[in-house]
């Protein structure tokens, strides 16, 4: 079986060893690999995809990986040298002074951002000179977020002062957000990820950003849908005279009707939308996107998310043959006959994946394919330890 680490933002060899990094297996993307002088073997050895930057850490000096903020009572409070490398972002707190900034305790290395008052950014800069880091000003209340950040009114009226916003992640404004608030509050922004917001909120943020990701703009007087959706004739009701914008599949049970189709004004949608073969002319007059694609189907479908294994007994309690959307991956059993899939599976919308040992039952599932974005394959040996997205990983 094969170890798989998925992607991995730090990677710490400071006490790895040659078996440890060997025993760690196959890792996809590094952001950045700490080690030490005379371990450059190491990086050598590892089985890895894109790794970022890797950074050396000197003998006698600790790391940080994340936001160290640094004020007065920090500065005031060392009373031995301490030697960090800051993975990350360093914030200079706005009631540190020149002299205190000057104290020799503090020792540095950063790879990533330095952030500090704009009466401080050089002195800051010639403070700190080793690492990557880029030195960035700030005169403001500096907000510094890793991850998610969602400005709303409330937001914007409890700051006492113009913001200084700086994201790492994904900021994202809410529908009815009060512009000229964000105009007075939102000093400057900048934005290492993507940056969510509706059009009419565009020509007011770009004026206050400095560094810009990118852009996911939804049309003003739009209704959001921030995951999938499986509509039924009860359910669609809320979405009365309204226009919709999705980037997830929708997805339209049988009994939604056309009279409950036309209450819709509008719909706008990057993804796929799943409807009965009755509503499929009238869905494209509603689509804002004739790119769009349309799964009609004639009785019923199944909507397959996240892993699911499938058995003979499953397939043949199909009741009338449904056209099935795999989304995740679906496994067939060995007991699986191809006769059933021939009888039971009225088409195959793939856009994950779809497992079996059996090629009768991989080559009938095939033959009903109508739209193919994924993988037909046999199943693959389990991966021992397969972990996805993790923050830091020591070997």
């Amino acid at each position: 079986m094969n170890k798989r680490i998925g992607n991995v933002g730090v990677l710490n060899l400071l006490n790895a060893t040659e078996e440890s990094v060997k025993s760690a297996g196959t890792i996809g993307n590094i952001g950045a690999v700490l080690y030490r002088a005379g371990q450059g073997h190491l990086l050598t050895a590892l089985s890895a995809g894109n790794v970022g930057s890797t950074v050396e850490v000197p003998e006698g000096y600790s790391h940080y990986n994340g936001l160290l903020e640094i004020d007065r009572n920090y500065l005031e409070s060392l009373n031995k040298p301490l030697k960090m490398v800051v993975n990350g972002a360093v914030l200079i707190k706005k009631d540190v002074t020149e002299a205190l900034l000057a104290k020799e305790e503090l020792q540095l290395i950063i790879n990533g951002a330095l952030y500090a008052p704009d009466t401080l950014k050089g002195a800051a800069s010639q403070r700190f000179p080793g690492g990557t880091r880029e030195v960035k000003g700030y005169s403001g209340n500096l907000r510094f977020e890793n991850g998610q950040l969602t400005v709303t009114n409330s937001f914007l009226a409890a700051a006492e002062e113009p913001l200084h916003l700086a994201v790492n992640g994904m900021l994202e404004l809410e529908k009815d957000l009060d512009i000229e608030l964000l105009r007075e509050k939102i000093a400057k922004a900048e934005v290492n990820g993507l940056i969510r917001l509706y059009e009419d909120q565009e020509a007011a943020l770009n004026k206050k950003l400095s560094v810009q990701g990118s852009m996911e703009i939804i049309p003003s007087g739009y209704e959001w849908l921030k995951k999938a959706r499986r509509l039924n004739a009860r359910s669609i009701r809320p979405l009365k005279g309204k226009k919709v914008y999705t980037k997830n599949p929708i997805l339209f049970e049988s009994d939604v009707a056309r009279e409950d189709l036309e209450t819709i004004e509008k719909i706008q949608s990057a993804s796929y939308i799943v409807c009965s073969e009755e509503l499929e002319d009238l869905m494209y007059e509603r689509l804002g996107n004739l790119e769009t694609e349309v799964l009609a189907y004639a009785d019923d479908f199944i909507f397959i998310e996240g892993e699911q294994v499938w058995n003979e007994a499953q397939l043949e309690a199909i009741g009338r043959p449904a056209a099935i959307i795999v989304e995740g991956k679906l496994k067939l059993a060995e007991d699986v006959k191809p006769e059933s899939v021939k009888e039971k599976v009225a088409s195959l919308d793939l856009f994950g994946e779809i497992q079996s040992d059996s090629a009768e039952v991989r080559a009938a599932m095939q033959a009903k394919l109508r739209v193919n974005e994924g993988l037909v394959s046999e199943m693959r040996e389990a991966e021992e330890n397969n972990l996805q997205n993790i923050g830091e990983l020591s070997l």
